[in-house]
């Protein structure tokens, strides 16, 4: 692989947009939950915004009960390597995977931090696939 090739990523930042959730009792040991996950990106020449978006959804009575809106920031360096001609950026197929799995993940033990204490410590939060988050390729 050549210099030209390389792109490198370097989480910048993270923050909460929004957390909220209402505690739950009498959770039973067969009780579910359904997860909605979003995510949106936002490519500025050298850098990335990925916004993750969580819902949990308490089954039994079919309410949403705990909600999250992160942001990540990464930096983008090689990125020069991919502007087209008109000086948007085009990076390979497959390269956002990267950046949004890292959201996800980051998002994921944020919430279990953040609601330690709470029914949030004692629910599984499902792992996604993160390419299902991303079209390819991706032209900004």
């Amino acid at each position: 692989m050549s210099n030209r090739d390389v792109i490198a990523i370097k989480i910048e930042g993270f923050k909460f947009l929004a957390f909220a959730f209402k505690q739950q009792e009498n959770i039973d040991s067969k009780e579910t939950f359904n997860f909605e996950v979003g995510t949106t990106i936002e490519i500025n020449q050298s850098q990335l915004n990925v916004r993750v978006v969580v819902r949990v959804i308490r089954v039994s009575i079919n309410k949403e009960v705990a909600q999250a809106e992160t942001a990540t920031l990464f930096s983008v360096d090689g990125f020069e390597h991919f502007l087209s001609e008109d000086g948007k950026v085009r990076y390979p197929d497959g390269f956002l995977v990267t950046p949004v799995s890292l959201a996800i993940s980051t998002t994921r033990g944020a919430i279990l931090a953040k609601g330690a204490g709470s029914f949030l410590e004692n629910i599984p939060i499902p792992i996604v696939v993160p390419k299902t988050f991303v079209s390819a390729p991706a032209v900004r």
